[in-house]
């Protein structure tokens, strides 16, 4: 069976053994008991709730092996997890949790590009980013493919919008490198490598051989397998391996895809590219109803085969799930052709060149209008296709911020053989229906037969358990014996599916899958419970409960998607872990149980929860329903201020100038003492003062200079041709300072004015007048104290400056330019009274046209920062970057870069940790970079390896008159 003998002795004991097994050999701070990090990693994005016994990331072969081996020691089963976007179930356990951490992010593009190797770590759309200019992806392209990694991807065989049957990882996978439970190594495209496991494991192989020449003397047997794969199936273990091959290699390496850890790890995977056509067109098309989209979506399904030349995706969206996302501004042009039934296919027609593309366009077009489509659209715009796209992939997310607050988020993916779709659609509803999920939604992949569904439970209510089982036994019948279809079309059995694996296969099949898991894993050390499982109720056992926490964050159905997007991702808790612990932290002082585990919680996430957090909400742009985690954050931090911290936030805000005096004096200091004494002598004194003080002391690095304060100009200089300017110099460009002179790659030096500075010869040179507000030192937008929970300084702060700035532009009849990209978000957001622009918009619109670039640097390296990616402003930075340079290289791996404000001083191992890559970025020839915050630009430079400046001091400086 699929499940661990019970535990030797009890779990804590087992848990301080393997910590214990672990010294050494693993970081300590990557080994994880305690209440708060073992509960913030307790959940996936499925239903069920496990809270591990250890969490471990892992970042080596060496490190996984160790895992597996202090796990059997101790008795506890390990589970291994990538991003934590299984739907299933399969990414959560009581025992041992290896999360893969940054040691397996390997991606190399072959010669070519037919081929490209990737580690268990790179996220989908990371490896189709590196394959694009090559018009290549790979074949997998599940809707989480922002988030999703490909050790999730391999171990769940995920497919997608695209793939089909014939492009998923299966079909796809040219060499695999894994490890068995005993630690034994296999690099299948490696002959050596097969040589010496031959020879240590040729166990397994003989008994795969045995296995396979059983299967394939069973006729019946086989022609159920091979109808099983005919259309999506992740359900069990992958027997389709069983009869496609002979060498018992490829059978290993082929069972391996699809069996969700249960089986070895995978360390690396090389997959053969397919094609990715440039020319696309793209129809969100309405049907009158969701027989005649079904019968549409026959005729296109090419008889199940999968095309890359003309359609090769049709989304069915029916008209519930369109109900979820019509307020959404791609969705108005339809709305006038729906009625209260008419679902909803999205078309994609590619070819590899225009001719191609319009004849295929048309062949669908026919298709479509001969089953009664009610309106036809095609477009080639990039923008508007993405934008359909971007709600289609986020039906996930937004269908499941529908749901009442505090339910428990449902999905299941099923598929039926295609040429029964028509039909498979509304027996499916009407089983939804009959079982009160009438706020269910369904959309899915109809090209392949696979349609999505799900809705809302609260399984804190008595009985909800019960009707959740009814249901999914009635789903089985359904789908597994009256259509012949697949449960699991590619989200994993998990425990979601496993006690219906028997119903959907039969016996015979069954007792094979018994008889692979006992060839791979005899102890039953990995991924215990999941696809094979003997308890009957293993589905509605361990299920979330979602209890109502913080209205900012009540919607969250805890999918992940916004994970990627975190600064403190591995090092802390990302957004949905500070979810998560926010909810059981929220149930605990609600029921009053287990008042100690509380107190753990609340404790931890001050660091961990608050003060590790940037609090940048760009979490907000991966969540397809922008759920601001940072607010929330900040809400708390206003909450636990104690009666001091307001009195010292209100003496600050009513003291701004002496503030920004003290600031400017520290980091002067410290800059004069390291020319006098030297680099060393004052790191050493500093950390010394920071260690002593509880961190209460910031940390000043060494590229943080001392400002330029502000220029004393109040009014025009003279008159201009283009008029005034309001220019206003936030705090953080007048207390941070840059660097003078940077050698480039060409041998030049590049002598630069501080922000302030260049900003007023930039407008002097596009011939504006430009003026700044009477009263500067000491001005601030206030969001200082926003983002540190004082929102009542914050607007004290913030009016002042913008009375300042109403005087300065009379009302504003003169336009207002601030260069951080911070400081004009928050004017925008909180006193709008006078409209700001920020420096990257209004030197692309209002600068570059007038002034002339005469000496461009060679290369130039980009930062957006999470106020500009918020604002939107990527396109005005770089073509402000491409104006000043020959090339551009923006900083791929790198969100927000974590200085948030002052916590580069107070929290530098944020800025470090969400800084880490950012030397991959940047070219060899590259010596300088931009951003447009000083703050963001002093931590980059100190851990890219190339000064960032402003652009305005960059834009000056190749725009000077030689």
């Amino acid at each position: 069976m699929n499940s661990m003998a019970p535990l030797a002795r009890d779990r804590s004991a087992a848990t301080s053994g393997v910590v214990s097994r672990l010294s050494g050999l693993v970081r300590p701070d990557r080994i994880m008991t305690d209440p708060l990090y073992t509960y913030a990693y307790s959940g996936d994005a499925s239903s069920y709730r496990l809270i591990p016994a250890v969490v471990v990331i892992v970042n080596t072969e060496a490190e996984v092996k160790a895992v597996i081996e202090a796990a059997r020691a101790e008795g506890l089963p390990v589970t291994f997890r990538a991003a934590g976007t299984s739907l299933s179930g399969q990414a959560v356990t009581d025992g041992v949790l290896a999360v893969l951490g940054d040691g397996w992010r390997k991606l190399v593009i072959h010669e070519g590009a037919d081929q490209i190797t990737l580690g268990p770590a790179i996220i989908v759309a990371n490896a189709n980013k590196a394959l694009k200019p090559f018009n290549r992806k790979i074949g997998p392209d599940p809707a989480s493919q922002a988030t999703c990694k490909i050790g999730g991807v391999v171990a769940n065989n995920s497919s997608g919008m695209c793939c089909g049957v014939a492009q998923n990882t299966y079909h796809t996978m040219a060499r695999i490198r894994c490890m068995l439970s005993d630690g034994t190594v296999l690099d299948s495209g490696d002959p050596a490598s097969r040589e010496a496991f031959a020879q240590k494991r040729g166990d397994v192989l003989d008994a795969l051989h045995a296995l396979h020449h059983e299967v394939m003397a069973d006729a019946e047997l086989v022609a159920l397998i091979r109808r099983k794969y005919r259309i999506k199936n992740t359900v069990g273990y992958s027997l389709n391996a069983l009869v496609d091959f002979h060498d018992p290699f490829d059978i290993l390496t082929h069972l391996l895809v699809g069996s969700e850890g249960t089986l070895a790890f995978t360390s690396e995977v090389t997959y053969n590219t397919v094609p990715e056509h440039p020319f696309k067109s793209t129809a969100l098309v309405p049907f009158p109803d969701p027989q005649s989209a079904g019968r549409a979506i026959i005729k296109m399904a090419n008889g199940g085969v999968q095309l890359t030349t003309g359609v090769n995706a049709a989304e069915y969206i029916e008209r519930r799930a369109l109900a979820t996302v019509e307020h959404l501004p791609p969705m108005q042009p339809l709305l006038p052709y729906l009625t209260d039934t008419s679902p909803a296919v999205l078309i994609d027609v590619t070819a590899p060149d225009p001719e191609t593309l319009d004849i295929e366009v048309e062949k669908a077009r026919a298709i479509l209008a001969s089953e009664g489509a009610v309106h036809i659209d095609f477009s080639t715009d990039e923008e508007r296709s993405h934008a359909l796209w971007d709600i289609r992939k986020g039906f996930f997310a937004s269908a499941g911020a529908m749901r009442p607050k505090g339910t428990a988020m449902l999905t299941e993916d099923v598929a039926a053989p295609i040429d029964r779709l028509a039909d498979f659609v509304i027996d499916l509803r009407q089983l939804l229906d009959d079982h009160g999920y009438e706020d269910a939604v369904i959309f899915g992949h109809a090209l392949a037969g696979n349609l999505h569904f799900q809705m809302g439970d609260d399984f804190s209510k008595p009985g909800q358990d019960e009707k959740f089982d009814q249901f999914s036994r009635d789903l089985s019948d359904l789908v597994s014996v009256r259509y012949g279809g697949s449960l699991k079309a590619e989200h994993g059995t998990g425990r979601a599916i496993a006690p219906f694996v028997e119903a959907e296969w039969g016996a015979k099949a069954y007792a094979v899958m018994h008889r692979i898991k006992q060839i791979f894993d005899p102890e039953g050390l990995l991924n215990p419970g999941v696809l094979l499982n003997a308890d009957d109720r293993i589905h509605v056992k361990n299920l979330k409960l979602m209890p109502l926490a913080d209205p900012v964050v009540d919607l969250c159905i805890e999918c992940g998607f916004c994970e990627p997007a975190c600064p403190s991702a591995q090092m802390t808790l990302t957004p949905r872990q500070r979810i998560a612990v926010t909810r059981e932290r929220a149930r605990l002082r609600r029921t009053g149980e287990d008042p100690e585990r509380l107190k753990a919680l609340d404790d931890g996430f001050q660091h961990a929860g608050l003060d590790t957090c940037a609090a940048c909400n760009l979490c907000s742009l991966r969540c397809p329903v922008g759920i601001e985690t940072g607010t929330m954050i900040i809400g708390e931090r206003g909450r636990r201020r104690g009666d001091a911290g307001h009195r010292i936030a209100s003496l600050a805000a009513g003291n701004t100038g002496l503030v920004e005096a003290g600031m400017k004096l520290g980091v002067g200091t410290q800059a004069l003492a390291r020319r006098v004494v030297g680099d060393g002598l004052v790191d050493s004194v500093a950390d010394g003062m920071r260690r002593a003080s509880g961190r209460r002391i910031p940390r000043v690095s060494r590229a943080l200079r001392p400002g330029p304060g502000a220029p004393s100009r109040t009014h025009a200089l003279a008159d201009a041709p283009r008029g005034e300017v309001v220019y206003f110099p936030s705090c953080a460009t007048r207390m941070f300072g840059a660097p003078e002179r940077i050698e480039l790659a060409d041998g030049r030096v590049l002598k630069l004015l501080p922000t302030p500075e260049a900003m007023l010869k930039l407008l002097e040179r596009a011939g504006f007048a430009p003026i700044m507000p009477a009263h500067v030192d000491g001005a601030c937008c206030g969001q200082p104290f926003t983002s540190k929970g004082f929102p009542e300084e914050a607007a004290r702060v913030g009016g002042r400056l913008e009375a300042e700035l109403a005087t300065a532009s009379r009302g504003g009849a003169v336009p207002v330019l601030t260069d951080a990209s911070t400081c004009a978000k928050h004017l925008r957001e909180h006193h709008k009274a006078v409209p700001v622009a920020d420096s990257a918009e209004f030197l692309v619109s209002e600068i570059l046209p007038y002034i002339t670039v005469t000496t461009p640097v060679p290369v130039v390296a980009v930062h957006h920062n999470c106020s500009a990616q918020r604002l939107k402003e990527q396109p005005s930075t770089e073509a402000v970057a491409a104006a000043c340079a020959e090339r551009v290289a923006v900083l791929t791996s790198i969100t927000c870069c974590g200085y948030a404000g002052d916590k580069g001083l107070f929290v530098p191992e944020l800025n470090a940790h969400a800084t880490r890559f950012a030397k991959n970025d940047v070219p060899e020839d590259c010596r300088i970079g931009v951003s447009t915050v000083s703050t963001c630009a002093s931590g980059l430079s100190e851990h890219a390896g190339v000064p960032f400046v402003s652009l305005a001091s960059l834009l000056e400086a190749v725009s000077r008159p030689v």
